[in-house]
Parts: structure tokens; C-alpha cells; sequence
């Protein structure tokens, strides 16, 4: 990675993220650095309902549960599925909930086009949700997923029953680079000097400028980042330009119900753009919630309490829905 494109990765380290994976790709590693393959990183880290299809010849991994309205859950960048863990186990207990990781990230991949756009995301959502025999669904999204998630619903009215989406950009956005702490500031320095592979130390200051729960950031959690985006960086791809801007005019277009739950103690992403958001749906059916306590990566890091506040509007709108 050039440290041009590793500074501009930075712009948030929770949109570090939206640097994405394509443009980092890269063959080198350090001496002695560990890739386990794909076998072994499927029988490490795929779920009990996991399973895979593929999509034009992309693989894709998926979890499908539970029954009832559906309810689709969109991770972040360089997060996977498994970030959905603690909502999915509760939201499966009444709805059918159907989470996939969104190539390069996670178990899916590598995409048979080398493509991985937000266009290509929408191809994705289609063909599995029709595959799997839903028409209609919620869809929820975080952070750059928000990105796909809200352009999505936009696009979909008569697909998208309603959605929640948090911790996105939504309008202008700036990078400050003081608020990096000075281990951050290290371990970016030090992932320069191997493009390609990123060590676990790396992924633990991202995840720890990123949350504010510190005791979730564990060395097994700091692994898993480690092992699964170490093998979205070994695949070859095209280069790719994501958007920061079209959330924004998505948002302009939307009328489904809409809850914007946004992390408090997100220092990137801050209320202006939970604000904006609010300010730029034309819908009558919308609502703010703001997490205390809970910062970029609100599903790990404050799972229960933002499912809680989430489940009131999650009920209503889709048992008027059935």
C-alpha cells in the first residue's frame, strides 16, 4: 500500500475502510507472516447455518435463519457477517434474517470479475434474496454497508419494506488527522512497510479507534480481522473508486420507513451527518436514535442496548408489513 493511499485510508478508520479492499490489493507480505488458505479459514470461521452460492461465478457466504418478514443485515467495510452476531440471534427469534458478506470481505470471494462495487453489491442482494425466495424485506446497514443499503432502498421501493442504517456519510466529509492516536499512528506507519499483509496489531488500533467499548476489542477479534482481511488482500482486482457522496442523494428519494440509529461517540462520522440524514429524507415516517457510549462499529461494540432501542420501530413496520 502507498502511503498516500494508506493516509487516505485513515479518513476514519471505521471508513478506512472505505479505501476499499480493491484498491489496496497487493502481493507482498512480510518474511515469515502466516496466510492460512481457504479451508482452513472456512473451518475457523463459518457459522453453524453458514453456507455458500455462488453468484456469476463468485462465491458468496451467506447465513439464512429464522422465519417470518425478512430482514437483511449489511456490514461494514472490512467487517464480515459476523459482525451481526448479537442481533441476528435475537432478530431470528420472530423474523427470517438473511446476512452475507460482501466480496472481497469475510469468506466470500474472490469476485470472478475482479470488480467490487456498490453496483455489483446490488447484483448480489438480488440474485440471493430471489434465489432464496424473498420479495420483500427490511434492510439494515452500518458505517460504508450504509453506502450499498441505502442506495438499495432507493432503487427498490417496492422490494425495501423499510430500513435502518447508522454511522454512514452523509454529505461532506473531513479528515483530521490529530484525532489518530499515537499507536495508530504506528502500526499505519508500520503496515506501509508490507503492502498486502496487515499484522493483528494493525486491526486492533483500528478497531480501538473505532470503538468505544475497549474490552470488545479482544486479541481473538483483532485475529479474525487480521485472517479474513488478509485474504481479501491477496485477491487480484481492479481498481475501484467508491462514493462517498450518492448517500446523500439516495437519501433524497426515500420514502420508506426509516430509523437513522447512530453511534454518540463516533469522532468521524458525527451527529452532523445523522442530522443531515434526517434533514434529507422526504419521508414522514422517520426517526433519529442516538447511542451514548457507542462509537463507529456500533454492532460490536454496543450490540444489545442499540438492538433494544432499534426493535420498537424493527416490529412496527414490519408486522404492518405481513
Amino acid at each position: 500500500m502507498k502511503l498516500s493511499v494508506l493516509r487516505k485510508a485513515l479518513v476514519g478508520t471505521g471508513l478506512v475502510l472505505f479505501v476499499s479492499c480493491a484498491t489496496l490489493a497487493q502481493p507482498t507480505a512480510p518474511a515469515g507472516a502466516v496466510l492460512a488458505g481457504d479451508d482452513a479459514l472456512r473451518a475457523q470461521y463459518t457459522l453453524p447455518n453458514s453456507r455458500f452460492m455462488n453468484i456469476d461465478g463468485t462465491p458468496v457466504h451467506y447465513v439464512d435463519e429464522g422465519s417470518g418478514p425478512a430482514i437483511l443485515l449489511l456490514h461494514g467495510s472490512y467487517s464480515s457477517l459476523r459482525q451481526w452476531n448479537v442481533w441476528a440471534a435475537e432478530l431470528k427469534k420472530k423474523y427470517r434474517v438473511i446476512r452475507f458478506d460482501m466480496p472481497p470481505a469475510g469468506l466470500s470471494g474472490p469476485s470472478a470479475h475482479g470488480n467490487y462495487t456498490t453496483e455489483d453489491n446490488f447484483q448480489l442482494i438480488d440474485t440471493l434474496t430471489q434465489r432464496l425466495g424473498v420479495n420483500r424485506f427490511m434492510v439494515i446497514s452500518t458505517s460504508t454497508g450504509a453506502i450499498t443499503g441505502v442506495a438499495y432502498a432507493s432503487l427498490h421501493p417496492n422490494k425495501v419494506i423499510a430500513q435502518v442504517f447508522g454511522n454512514a456519510v452523509v454529505g461532506p466529509f473531513k479528515y483530521d488527522p490529530s484525532k489518530l492516536s499515537e499507536d495508530l499512528k504506528k502500526a499505519l506507519a508500520e503496515a506501509a512497510t508490507h503492502p498486502g499483509y496487515h499484522k493483528p496489531e494493525f486491526w486492533r488500533q483500528i478497531l480501538l479507534a473505532n470503538m468505544e467499548d475497549k474490552t470488545k476489542v479482544t486479541p481473538e477479534l483483532a485475529q479474525e480481522w487480521t485472517d479474513l482481511n488478509n485474504r481479501a488482500l491477496r485477491m487480484p482486482t481492479k481498481a475501484t473508486k467508491p462514493s462517498l457522496t450518492r448517500t446523500a442523494e439516495d437519501l433524497k428519494s426515500i420514502r420508506v420507513p426509516t430509523l437513522v440509529l447512530w453511534g454518540a461517540e463516533d469522532h468521524e462520522m458525527g451527529l452532523e451527518h445523522a442530522e443531515a440524514a434526517m434533514a434529507l429524507l422526504p419521508g414522514p415516517d422517520k426517526q433519529l436514535i442516538v447511542m451514548p457510549g457507542c462509537g463507529h462499529m456500533m454492532p460490536p461494540d454496543c450490540a444489545g442496548d442499540a438492538l433494544a432501542k432499534a426493535m420498537p420501530f424493527i416490529d412496527r413496520v414490519l408486522q404492518a408489513a405481513n
